[in-house]
């Protein structure tokens, strides 16, 4: 379980040496933020753009990418259910709670569990993909509605597209792929820097946001939702992917694949999203901080018995 552990401790230094950098200060008072907007406005789009343009959609959208998306969708689901049955709580806390708790870390976690466990980067690309140019959109637009007031409408979706610089960059990747457009390598060259930016910028930020934070503190409100959102990620979405897993006749590794990349850590992007749109921010935090940790366990789990 070399694999596993090595990609995890790629995440855990550079989250390390944002924490040192924000407790020295250097970065000033407003790092975490400014790192926060970069990731948001500039390097993820040019990541998601990149990895478009390397993909082919005609192979990556198969039962790997249906499995990614229903059992994250049915997580989903399940999560506002039961936020809305056992609590009183509404709005943006169940929206960051059901994100929380089915929103995988694809790109930061995805492609080393890719590359070291199950031996080939392209089974995170399923995943990454369904995120981008399907859930991304979803609860982005819902979080967009729910902390701006707005009521959904045809409009209002409009406008979140057009505004949003990750679906853009999303719509314009499927679109160049599909299109069959070359584009000459030295045009990509600045695209390929910045992307290379955004997951180092985000574990950076999220490393930051840990100075001072105590994770689960009572007093922050969120104990139950982050447990709860914990539960989901990493019990609910891999046993629901397994199910769908087999339903779709999938086996052997390419079960043991849709399981792995269904079990992996919230995404940093929820983390992000939260900050953007200014809600439920220690919950977000929390249970990333919370999913990265357990996930190291639900993998090795995973590899025991479907390996």
């Amino acid at each position: 379980m070399s694999g596993v552990l090595s990609g995890f401790y790629i995440v855990w230094a550079i989250i390390a040496v944002g924490w040192a950098v924000g407790r020295t200060g250097v970065l000033g008072e407003n790092s975490r933020l400014v790192l926060n907007r970069v990731t948001f406005f500039v390097c993820s789009p040019a990541l998601v753009l990149t990895a478009l343009l390397d993909s082919d959609p005609a192979s990556i959208v198969g039962p790997a990418f249906w499995v990614a998306g229903i059992s994250g969708l049915i997580a989903g689901a399940i999560l506002v259910a039961l936020v809305r049955l056992l609590t009183a709580r509404r709005g943006a806390d169940v929206v960051i709670t059901a994100i929380s708790g089915s929103v995988v870390n694809g790109a930061n976690m995805g492609f080393p569990i890719a590359a070291y466990v199950l031996g080939d980067v392209s089974h995170a690309l399923p995943v990454i993909l369904f995120q981008q140019a399907v859930f991304t959109p979803l609860y982005l637009f819902v979080l967009h509605a729910v902390t701006s007031g707005d009521r959904p409408s045809v409009t209002a979706v409009v406008r979140n597209i057009a505004a949003n610089p990750t679906i853009i960059a999303t719509a314009v990747g499927m679109a160049l792929v599909l299109a069959g457009v070359p584009i000459p390598e030295v045009a990509l060259e600045p695209v390929v820097t910045l992307a290379q930016m955004a997951i180092p910028a985000m574990l950076l930020a999220f490393g930051i946001s840990l100075i001072g934070a105590r994770p689960l503190s009572a007093g922050e409100g969120y104990r139950g939702l982050i447990l709860l959102a914990t539960a989901a990620k990493l019990a609910l979405m891999p046993a629901v992917a397994l199910g769908l897993g087999l339903l779709w006749g999938l086996q052997g590794h390419a079960l043991f694949a849709v399981v792995v990349m269904a079990a992996l850590p919230t995404a940093q992007n929820v983390f992000v999203a939260a900050s953007r749109y200014g809600a439920a921010e220690p919950l977000a935090r929390d249970t990333v901080l919370v999913t990265t940790v357990g996930t190291v366990l639900t993998l090795l789990l995973i590899s025991a018995v479907l390996a």
